[in-house]
């Protein structure tokens, strides 16, 4: 999205807050799963100045489409396909909640990664967009623990705010032990790791084997190290025990003779060293700019915990948030979108996502900013890559056997802000079916004046 449109979402906010108190910030898996790989790029890294004299201020009295006309036109291109593809979507007016355009939309279907929408305003809501995750050591006598606090993006090396995976380092953890171990004279300690606030929610009963040997998920625990990856790319494999491997990488460094312990839930001793993660409204920009399913995962699992659910129930725990929000059709049984038993509807989502457009939490109406920009980065870096929609879409992909989803805003030719989403589902199982034609819909919302 290039500055001038960016500006002008930002000015559509301010005035139509002033008017109608609505929205401040908004208005203004590969083998199995099929969802592409994403690239991390920050959007003011990636979009291209534009001349300030080409910004223009939108008109809070921009019309909306004509339903009929607009209707017309995805009707004819979302109509169901020789190979049985068939189609499910809402548009929907920001401003004003008004549903512009309605096929099947309360038809609940399986979203994927569209998942990961509802997930980001539940975790957000919950555990709020400054919350950091604290991965902590304790000592008690010469027994040392490391406490897994949540935090699955921790560095091996030293804390580097520069970016939310690797902004707690391992590196500046055992350099807080060290000093605390050096200065009481400890030169030999036992080690216990401590990684037992997701209980034994490591894995979920519903999700395929192939999603396992595809490199799209590995076993989710609360402590892990480049989101349970062996590094930082997000290309490379996962890890079985991301939890271990933490507890080697902190072992090795620290500067004191190690004995390993018995490995499981520790209470009471005195901390002696911690480091925090990125605020979690940085995690969630850069969990749905590439999707990453473990992270989302573990954010299941934190907003179960923070309500009280056992981790386990990191889909029914999201589901509550998103009903409460205004989400009625959808059954979820994880946090990701990875099992293709969860059930959610276009409106449903549409509905989240003007929910977060119009709530008081600055961090909910941020959201559409941490979705991917069409023809930039994320994992709509390779769509909408046309002059007429490069860096005009804002939307989460989802891509399962059977199932292509994209749910996210747009502005039309006239300056009225849309949510939408659209889901494909084919019969057959197909991966990510008829993802061209979805975009083609989209390109159509953003296109239309669709006036009488």
């Amino acid at each position: 999205m290039n500055t001038a449109v960016e500006r002008a979402l930002t000015l559509l906010a301010a005035v139509v807050a002033l008017i109608a108190m609505i929205t401040a910030m908004v208005l203004t898996p590969r083998v199995f799963t099929g969802e592409p790989a994403g690239a991390f790029t920050a959007a003011s890294a990636a979009l291209p100045d534009t001349p300030s004299t080409q910004v223009k201020d939108l008109d809070p009295q921009a019309p909306k489409p004509d339903q009929a006309l607009l209707t017309a036109q995805l009707d004819a291109i979302l109509a169901t396909k020789p190979d049985k593809t068939s189609f499910t979507a809402q548009v929907v007016d920001v401003a004003s909640g008004e549903v512009l355009y309605n096929r099947n939309g309360e038809q609940p279907g399986t979203p994927a990664s569209s998942l990961k929408v509802a997930t980001a305003i539940a975790a957000l809501d919950t555990l709020g967009g400054q919350r950091q995750l604290a991965t902590t050591v304790t000592l008690e006598g010469n027994t040392l623990v490391l406490h897994g606090g949540g935090d699955v993006l921790l560095g091996a090396g030293p804390s580097d705010p520069a970016h939310p995976k690797g902004y707690a380092g391992l590196q500046t953890l055992a350099e807080q032990v060290d000093q605390v171990l050096a200065d009481r004279g400890i030169g030999e300690v036992e080690l216990v790791l401590d990684d037992s606030l997701f209980g034994a929610a490591h894995t979920n009963k519903d999700w395929d084997k192939s999603l396992f040997t595809s490199n799209n998920i590995a076993p989710v625990y609360p402590i892990a190290l480049y989101a349970g990856r062996a590094t930082e790319n997000t290309r490379s494999a996962y890890s079985q025990d991301a939890a271990a491997r933490v507890l080697d990488s902190f072992a090795a460094q620290l500067k004191v003779k190690v004995h390993r312990g018995e490995r499981g839930a520790r209470q009471g001793g005195e901390e002696i060293a911690r480091v925090l993660s990125a605020p979690l409204r940085e995690q969630i920009n850069y969990m749905l700019l590439v999707s990453d399913n473990y992270l989302t995962e573990s954010m299941g699992r934190l907003v179960a915990v923070e309500r009280g659910m056992d981790p386990a129930q990191a889909g029914a725990a999201v589901q509550a948030v998103a009903a409460a929000h205004g989400a009625s059709e959808l059954s979820l049984v994880d946090a990701s979108g990875l099992a293709a038993k969860n059930k959610i509807s276009p409106a449903s989502l549409t509905a989240l996502l003007r929910a977060a457009a119009v709530s008081p939490k600055p961090e909910l109406r941020e959201l559409v900013y941490s979705l991917p920009v069409g023809g930039y980065n994320g994992t709509l870096r390779q769509r909408f890559t046309d002059d007429a929609s490069q860096g005009q879409v804002r939307a989460k992909t989802g891509s399962l056997a059977g199932v292509a989803t994209l749910t996210g805003m747009t502005l039309t030719a006239d300056g009225r802000l849309l949510a939408f989403s659209i889901f494909a589902a084919h019969p057959d199982g197909a991966l990510a079916p008829h993802k061209q034609t979805i975009d083609q819909a989209v390109r159509a919302i953003h296109a239309c004046g669709c006036r009488p």
